[in-house]
């Protein structure tokens, strides 16, 4: 049997506890019992960068100023490109983080390139992407209860693509029946939103077939961001008796010729993350050789 004479104390002790609930979060931060833990970001680097992926390293100091424990949840994380949402999850954390003391967190973000068209329509035509990552750490706090602290970081990241080239142009010097001077025009053309560095450029040429010069140059080629670089390649070609008719010929007359122009290089970068890029491309096309 309930007893009538019991019931009015149950029901204070109840209130008075929904009291507490509801206003000792504020009272604990009144009388200084409590203080609402940090999330920071402290760092936001590039710590990967391929032609195909970018590794985004967030690393977040959580501090803890009260005078006991406090237990770490998830962490919650959304990164948006270009105000595009790409991906978002959750790190389970679950250690306790003591009064007083401070954690680093890292959160890794790998961004692959190739599935960007899925979410960005120009993604193909972008040498940087915006981006945002923010999110928030849950908190088991002692009395006050589950809590959840936000965090927000932005930035600019670099979407690394090879640079184009051309043959500019074929320059006649000399001509005579024994050989010939040429000076071959490469143009290089660097897409990328920083500079690159070609190192030991090696190259070949054909004239409407004809081999015509095929080398390397030593000195290293800057292409500034977004820019162009011409490079002067002289040729000195001699006629041997089997090829003299065809190659004086052939430049006697000028006018348009068809190329074929090979490639190879190291390529480096004004990035210190970004220092050795595998280069072999090749061209075909129709150039004029002027005298």
């Amino acid at each position: 049997m309930v007893s009538l004479n019991k019931l009015p104390i149950k029901n204070a002790v109840i209130g008075l506890l929904g009291i507490f609930l509801i206003t000792g979060c504020s009272f604990l931060k009144e009388s200084g019992a409590w203080v609402q833990p940090e999330v920071k970001v402290a760092s936001s680097r590039l710590a990967g960068l391929t032609l195909d992926k970018a590794l985004l390293e967030v690393e977040l100091d959580v501090k803890n100023d009260n005078l006991y424990s406090i237990v770490l949840g998830a962490l919650d994380f959304q990164l948006d490109l270009q105000g595009a949402k790409i991906v978002a999850g959750q790190q389970q954390q679950g250690n306790s983080l003591a009064g007083g003391q401070s954690q680093k967190i890292v959160l890794p973000l790998e961004i692959d390139f190739a599935d960007l068209s899925k979410f960005i329509s120009n993604a193909g035509d972008l040498s940087t992407l915006d981006y945002l990552v923010s999110g928030g750490m849950s908190f088991d706090i002692p009395v006050v209860g589950p809590l959840r602290v936000p965090y927000e970081t932005k930035g600019v990241l670099p979407v690394p693509r090879m640079p184009e080239f051309s043959l500019a142009g074929v320059e006649q010097k000399r001509l005579s029946l024994t050989g010939a001077d040429l000076v071959m025009s490469v143009e290089l053309d660097n897409p990328n939103a920083f500079d690159l560095l070609v190192n030991q450029l090696h190259y070949s040429l054909k004239l409407n077939g004809h081999s015509i010069t095929s080398g390397r140059l030593a000195n290293q080629i800057k292409v500034a961001a977004d820019g162009k670089s011409k490079v002067d390649i002289p040729v000195n070609l001699a006629f041997g008796l089997s090829s003299v008719g065809a190659f004086y010929d052939m430049l006697r007359k000028g006018g348009d010729l068809n190329y074929e122009l090979d490639l190879n290089s190291e390529l480096g970068s004004s990035l210190p993350i970004l220092s050795k890029i595998p280069f072999a491309a090749k061209r075909e096309g129709k150039v004029q050789l002027s005298k």
